[in-house]
């Protein structure tokens, strides 16, 4: 969520351990465009907290009591710019596939926490123009008179129409949202919380903080660990995407299963 405000962004850190909570408390307030909302101290703390106060960044202790961080991440209910902070090396693919935007290791100097912080704002500044250029553009290209609404994708100075019938599903990736028809990524401006909503009458269901999935594409469905599920879609890939578990209790109450 970006702020009013286009310079300052709001921040969250979840942090279990009292001398880097002060360190980084102090680190932060040395960045002029922050905006500290609040921290957590545990897992459970973080998602609620996150998800109430919706901040543009998160920085997320990876072992946290309670629920972990790469576990907090799937139980968001949007999808804020994750930078995450461990002491350990091992967890820099896991928090990756996460989507995180940087990966720092503990002890940070303040330059790499600056780092970090500028590669998150420069994204949300980009997301930001992309939105009020999206705005600009559907008031042209949403057809409204009683016709299913069609999705704008932009590729240099051309602009393509997309029926959502024909999309297996939708991704964010790196800050991008983009959408799959099984052959091409098309670039979407919309953000998967935008798209969510107007295409929920559409068969398109959030089965994770990343994904929206076209039920009518999905082949099978197979259950997976820890309460979550497989789905299969039907492109020649035969891709495979795992829900939340909060998404597998989605589609189960959805398709009764």
């Amino acid at each position: 969520m970006l702020n009013k405000n286009q310079s300052t962004y709001s921040l969250i850190f979840a942090e279990d351990e009292k001398p880097a909570q002060e360190k980084l408390s102090h680190q932060l307030s040395m960045l002029d465009n922050i905006e500290v909302l609040g921290f957590a101290t545990t897992g459970k703390e973080a998602v609620s907290l996150i998800n109430q106060l919706q901040p543009d960044i998160v920085l997320l202790d990876i072992q946290m009591p309670e629920i972990d961080g790469l576990d907090v991440v799937d139980l968001l209910d949007y999808q804020p710019l994750i930078i995450f902070t461990t002491a350990y090396d091992q967890y820099a693919i896991q928090a990756f596939e996460k989507s995180s935007i940087d990966y720092l290791l503990k002890p940070f100097p303040l330059g790499r926490l600056k780092s970090a912080i500028e590669k998150a704002t420069a994204q949300l500044a980009t997301q930001r123009d992309a939105c009020a250029y999206q705005n600009k553009e559907q008031q042209v290209f949403n057809l409204q008179s009683g016709q299913q609404k069609k999705l704008v994708s932009k590729n240099g100075d051309r602009i393509f129409l997309l029926k959502p019938e024909h999309l297996k599903f939708i991704k964010s990736e790196q800050g991008n949202t983009l959408a799959w028809d099984g052959e091409r990524f098309s670039h979407i401006n919309d953000s998967l919380d935008q798209l969510e909503q107007s295409l929920a009458a559409q068969q398109f269901v959030r089965v994770h903080r990343g994904y929206l999935v076209n039920l009518d594409h999905v082949s099978e469905i197979q259950r997976w660990f820890n309460g979550k599920l497989m789905l299969i879609i039907d492109d020649d890939k035969k891709t495979e995407i795992s829900t939340s578990r909060a998404g597998a209790e989605k589609l189960k109450s959805l398709i009764g299963f």
